[in-house]
């Protein structure tokens, strides 16, 4: 997989079936599927970034630096999610005899599995294609959102039993730290809203377009996915009469003086249309599908008027609406899930600290938002609902990142924790060797020091000073021995 512009992540285990040349530096071909007209590359291991199988199967991560880079390529969307179940993916593999790679989809997430649980086992439906030798290093990608869970590790090599094993992205980035710049949030859908509105072709429904598209904007703007309006890229075509062609003339022309697929190419979150009079349109179905859906799909914001919700061309519309709506709420499920697990592995690290820090708990609202927004279906107006999806989204984003910076400052209270501890017992343990074991006052400074560890873990520096008396005593035992 290509995470950044010059990083690839794969098996250890592929590389070595490269050579044991290229385990001492030799570079090794990193060849891009599917991506026409991008060429062959050589890469050499990242220092540091190694993590060769052990007998039991753990570890086997390395991270490959491209000789060039390739900025225009998209990286893999890394998502952390833990040993989740029932979720559905796909990859793609090179098996033999398949030269070219072929597909297994439908798989399914079945749990943990492997050694100290650092795999997942990965289901394929048979009869049909399953994971198999020559999927090693493969990004296995949820089907609902295009997240890549995990990758490819082995497979089971019983073929009537289609199980293989994954890792997950959260232990590939325990393996190789430097993994977790890639790590984010699951990736949006790239549609933007689609935005139906009923009324007449008055300035009422002009000015109702603006404010909506003005609410839009505020929205994206808090999610963090846009920058505002720009102006001179909104349209408003009236299609009265028009063909889908001269609707669409007439989009162009109001959008950057005819560069609107250059606008929507650089910047289609800055671009809105409003289409009204869209029944009495030549074709209104035509419409739709030749002119508002590729902008929808772009990602610009388009409003289309109708006189009523029995007009034609409505039902095509709001089944788009609620296709859009689909989309997002896997979207909101998958990362729903992912601040379930980071409450989960939070509370944890906190208990094994013993620390005192509240750990936020907004799973279970989350949890009830989405359960409502699912029962919604079709009964409630699909704007209504697009816009509490977005809501939800933001604070589950909020939420999850809230957590990660939490784990992070108890991540590294527990790394100073260990650090004084390593150094208290290190010296201690030069004492005795030493034959100090009976000086009373290196005793004394060594368990006031070790209580204060023990105690309050969850605040090392206050252990840091009696650690440094125990250790510039036990330096002055030692030098004036």
């Amino acid at each position: 997989m290509l995470l950044g512009e010059s990083t690839v992540l794969t098996c250890a285990h592929v590389v070595q079936a490269a050579g044991e040349e290229a385990l001492s530096g030799a570079p090794v071909l990193v060849r891009f599927v599917g991506l026409a007209g991008v060429p062959e590359a050589q890469a050499t291991v990242r220092p540091g970034c190694w993590v060769p199988p052990t007998d039991d199967g753990r570890g086997d991560i390395a991270l490959l630096e491209l000789a060039e880079a390739f900025p225009h390529v998209p990286g893999a969307p890394l998502v952390r999610l833990g040993a989740v179940r029932d979720r559905v993916v796909h990859t793609y593999g090179f098996p033999a005899p398949h030269r070219y790679g072929v597909w297994v989809n439908n798989a399914e997430l079945a749990g943990p599995a492997g050694a100290a649980g650092e795999w997942i086992q990965l289901n394929s439906p048979l009869p049909g294609e399953r994971v198999r030798r020559g999927f090693s290093g493969a990004g296995v990608i949820d089907k609902a959102t295009g997240a890549v869970l995990g990758m490819v590790v082995t497979e089971y090599t019983d073929e009537r039993a289609g199980l293989a094993f994954l890792i997950p992205v959260e232990v590939i980035e325990q393996h190789v730290p430097d993994v977790a710049r890639w790590v984010g949030e699951p990736p949006r859908p790239s549609a933007g809203p689609l935005i139906v509105v009923f009324g007449d072709r008055d300035s009422a429904v002009r000015e109702g377009f603006l404010e909506q598209v003005r609410r839009e904007r505020r929205d994206a703007r808090r999610s963090g996915t846009g920058r505002g309006a720009r102006a001179g890229l909104a349209a408003i075509v009236d299609a009265t009469g028009k063909t889908a062609g001269e609707v669409a003339e007439h989009v162009s022309a109001g959008i950057s003086t005819g560069e609107a697929v250059t606008v929507l190419q650089t910047n289609p979150e800055d671009v809105a249309v409003a289409v009204t009079g869209l029944e009495d349109a030549r074709a209104p179905e035509e419409v739709l599908t030749s002119v508002v859906r590729p902008l929808v799909d772009k990602g610009a914001t388009v409003l289309v008027q109708f006189s009523g919700p029995d007009s034609p061309g409505v039902r095509l519309a709001r089944r788009w609406e609620h296709e859009r709506n689909a989309r997002r709420l896997a979207r909101l499920a998958l990362l729903v899930e992912m601040v379930e697990h980071e409450e989960e592995r939070t509370r944890e690290r906190a208990a094994r600290l013993g620390s005192r820090a509240a750990v936020p708990g907004s799973s279970a609202d989350l949890r009830l938002r989405l359960a409502a927004l699912r029962s919604a279906g079709e009964r409630i107006e699909p704007g209504r609902v697009r816009r509490a999806l977005a809501a939800t989204e933001r604070d589950a984003e909020a939420a999850r990142w809230e957590l990660v910076r939490l784990y992070g400052r108890l991540d590294a209270l527990a790394d100073r924790h260990d650090e004084l501890r390593g150094r208290l017992r290190g010296y201690n343990a030069k004492a005795t060797g030493a034959g100090l074991m009976e000086d009373e006052e290196l005793g004394e400074l060594y368990r006031a020091a070790m209580a204060v560890l023990a105690t309050r873990p969850d605040e090392p520096e206050a252990a840091a000073e009696p650690v440094e008396r125990y250790v510039r005593a036990v330096r002055r035992r030692l030098e004036g021995a």
